[in-house]
C-alpha cells in the first residue's frame, strides 16, 4: 500500500505542555483526510510539523515518502498549505499573488501563466484575475488562497480550517471544488492526489 502520509509515535512538546503526544497515523494516497477535534487540540501543530514549519520533539513522519526532519526541502516541494488565517497580499490582485508565489517554486514565465490561468479557472476566479484582493469577498479570498496552494502541482495539500467563516453556500461551493481537485481527468492528470485537513 502506498501512503502519501506517514506519521509513528510523533510528539511535540513547547516546555511542559504537549500539544501532540506520540500519534500513529499512515493517509494513502488519493485519501480526502479529515482531522477532528476541539480548539487547542494540535490540529494545527502536527500541519506545522508536516509541513516542517515546526520540529516534532519525537517520533516520525514522512510526506510523499519524504522525512519531514531528513529532507524538508523534498517536503516542501511535495505540498500546498491553506492557512487557518488569511494570508493572500490584499494590495495586489489575484493574479499577481499567484504570480509571486509561482516565482517562489521556480515556476518560468510560460509555465506561470499557464498555470495561473487554470487555478484561476478551477476555482472560477478568472473574471476576477486582475481585481485587487482587498476587493474580494471572504469566499472568494478562501477560493484564492486553495488555487495559490495548488500553483506548484503539490502532490499533497494541507487545508487548515478552510471553510472558517464562511456562509453555508460558500462552504458548500470550497467542498465541491475540493472534490473536483481529487478527481484525475480524462487523461489521467491529477491536480493534486492528497488532502489533509483540520477542522
Amino acid at each position: 500500500m502506498e501512503y502519501a502520509i506517514q506519521i509513528e509515535k510523533l510528539s511535540k512538546k513547547f516546555d511542559d505542555f504537549t500539544a501532540v503526544s506520540s500519534i500513529d497515523l499512515n493517509i494513502e494516497k488519493g485519501e480526502i483526510f479529515g482531522l477532528l477535534g476541539p480548539n487547542g487540540a494540535g490540529k494545527t501543530t502536527i500541519i506545522k510539523m508536516l509541513a516542517t514549519l515546526l520540529q516534532p520533539t519525537s517520533g516520525f513522519a514522512a510526506v510523499w515518502h519524504h522525512n519531514i526532519l531528513k529532507d524538508p526541502a523534498a517536503v516542501r516541494r511535495s505540498i500546498g498549505i491553506v492557512f487557518q488565517d488569511p494570508s493572500l497580499d490584499t494590495e495586489l490582485t489575484g493574479r499577481e499573488n499567484l504570480d509571486f508565489h509561482a516565482r517562489m517554486y521556480g515556476l518560468n514565465k510560460e509555465e506561470r501563466e499557464r498555470r495561473i490561468n487554470e487555478v484561476l479557472d478551477l476555482v472560477e476566479l478568472k473574471d476576477r484575475a486582475d481585481v485587487f484582493v482587498k476587493f474580494y469577498s471572504g469566499g472568494m479570498q478562501r477560493r484564492l488562497e486553495i488555487a495559490r496552494g495548488l500553483m506548484h502541482y503539490p502532490q499533497v495539500l494541507f487545508l487548515d480550517e478552510p471553510t472558517l467563516g464562511l456562509d453555508a453556500q460558500t462552504r458548500r461551493r470550497v467542498w465541491e471544488y475540493i472534490k473536483r481537485l481529487n478527481k484525475a481527468d480524462s487523461l489521467g492528470h491529477w491536480v493534486c492526489r492528497s488532502f489533509f485537513f483540520c477542522f
